[in-house]
């Protein structure tokens, strides 16, 4: 019996060989197929002439006979300026009238010239309406027409900081007082304002200043100035 089932076993190996594979069909109904065909435009049809005005508002405005299309207007473009910049050409006109010397220009442009103001330097500004004011100088911000300079100095042991627009019409006149010693490392003097930095009151150079001006110039003080 051992001997027969082995045989059996060796005879279904050819059953495999001789049988044909089984091939199982592929579902394609369930597949949708997309097909692009190129197709010419179709011609217009042509809107019937004898049509009754009683249909033509049933008919989209663009379709109804008789309708041109609008013409657009076009304008020309605008004229190109004479300068690539007009708002540069605006500040330099603004500081041509505010400035027509231009020595206010180059006394606060420190990057350029060496003999303007600088950050540390006691200036006095003259105003036609109001008292001088007089004080170290903290910062400039240099902005063409906008140029301002800000001040520090003590009246009656309180710091007041002033900031003045350098091309004001208000501004009569600016004077450099005394020069700082040393060039200073930063552009913006903010930490006089802290106790131990504070210059103080600059009241006194200020008079040591005008009096040797005044004996310079020759000019006499006023009754009302002290001595």
């Amino acid at each position: 019996m051992a001997n027969s089932s082995s045989i059996l076993q060796q005879l279904g190996c050819f059953r495999s060989l001789l049988t044909k594979p089984r091939v199982t069909p592929v579902n394609t109904t369930g597949r949708r197929m997309l097909t692009t065909v190129w197709s010419a435009k179709p011609a217009p049809i042509p809107f019937p002439k004898e049509l009754p005005e009683q249909f033509h508002d049933q008919i989209p405005k663009r379709f109804r006979p008789n309708l041109a299309p609008k013409k657009m207007k076009i304008y020309p473009p605008p004229p190109q300026p004479k300068c690539k910049d007009p708002i540069d050409f605006i500040a330099q006109t603004q500081l041509q009238k505010l400035d027509p010397s231009g020595k206010r220009r180059e006394l606060f442009d420190y990057r350029r010239h060496a003999r303007s103001v600088k950050p540390g330097d006691i200036i006095r500004v003259t105003f036609k309406n109001g008292d001088p004011f007089a004080g170290v100088v903290l910062s400039i911000k240099l902005r063409g027409a906008d140029t301002s300079v800000l001040m520090r100095n003590q009246l009656t042991r309180v710091g007041v900081e002033m900031s003045v627009k350098v091309f004001s019409p208000n501004v009569e006149s600016v004077e450099i007082v005394q020069r700082t010693q040393k060039r200073k490392r930063r552009a913006r003097l903010y930490y006089l304002r802290q106790p131990r930095h504070d210059m103080g009151s600059v009241e006194n150079l200020v008079a040591n200043y005008l009096r040797q001006k005044r004996a310079l110039t020759g000019a006499k003080m006023g009754s009302n100035q002290k001595r």
